[in-house]
C-alpha cells in the first residue's frame, strides 16, 4: 500500500509535468550551442531558438554564420516565440544568396506563434524560415540567414 502513492506520483511526474514546460510544438533545447556534423539543421534551429528563449545570446550567435550574428536583431531582444513547428531542410542554392561561397545550403521552414514582435514581424501566426550552411560534410550547419516565407 505505502507504494501506491510512490507509483502515482512518478506516473504523474511523467505524465504532467513535461505538459508544463510550454505550448505544444517542437520540443526547443534552450542554451545548446554545442553541435557537430551529425547535428541536422532542424536541431541547430531548434537549438537556436531555444537559447532565444533562454536570452542566452552567447549560445543562439554560436549557432549562427559571423555575418549573420552581426545583424541578428533577435539574438539581443528576442521576442517570445510559442508553438514552434520546424519543418525538414531543403536544398537551397548557394548562389546569389546568403549561402553564396558555402559547399552546402539548406532552408528550413519554421512556423510560431510571436509576440513581442515589431513593425517589420507583427505579432501573430508567423510563417519563418532559416538558410543553413557548410562547407563539408565533417562541418556542423551555421545558420546565415532568416526571414520570413
Amino acid at each position: 500500500m505505502k507504494r501506491t502513492p510512490v507509483l502515482i506520483a512518478v506516473a504523474l511526474s511523467t505524465v504532467v509535468f513535461p505538459a508544463c514546460g510550454g505550448p505544444p510544438g517542437d520540443t526547443l533545447a534552450p542554451g545548446t550551442a554545442t553541435v557537430d556534423a551529425s547535428t541536422s539543421p532542424e536541431d541547430v534551429v531548434r537549438g537556436y531558438l531555444g537559447a532565444l528563449q533562454e536570452r542566452d545570446e552567447s549560445a543562439a550567435t554560436s549557432l549562427t554564420t559571423q555575418p549573420y550574428s552581426g545583424r541578428d536583431g533577435w539574438a539581443a531582444d528576442p521576442p517570445i516565440i510559442e508553438d514552434v513547428e520546424v519543418s525538414a531542410a531543403v536544398a537551397h542554392s548557394t548562389t546569389g544568396t546568403a549561402a553564396e561561397g558555402h559547399a552546402q545550403a539548406v532552408f528550413v521552414p519554421v512556423s510560431f506563434e510571436l509576440r513581442g514582435g515589431d513593425e517589420t514581424v507583427p505579432d501573430g501566426p508567423t510563417s519563418w524560415g532559416y538558410v543553413l550552411v557548410r562547407d563539408s560534410e565533417s562541418e556542423a550547419w551555421r545558420i546565415a540567414d532568416a526571414g520570413s516565407i
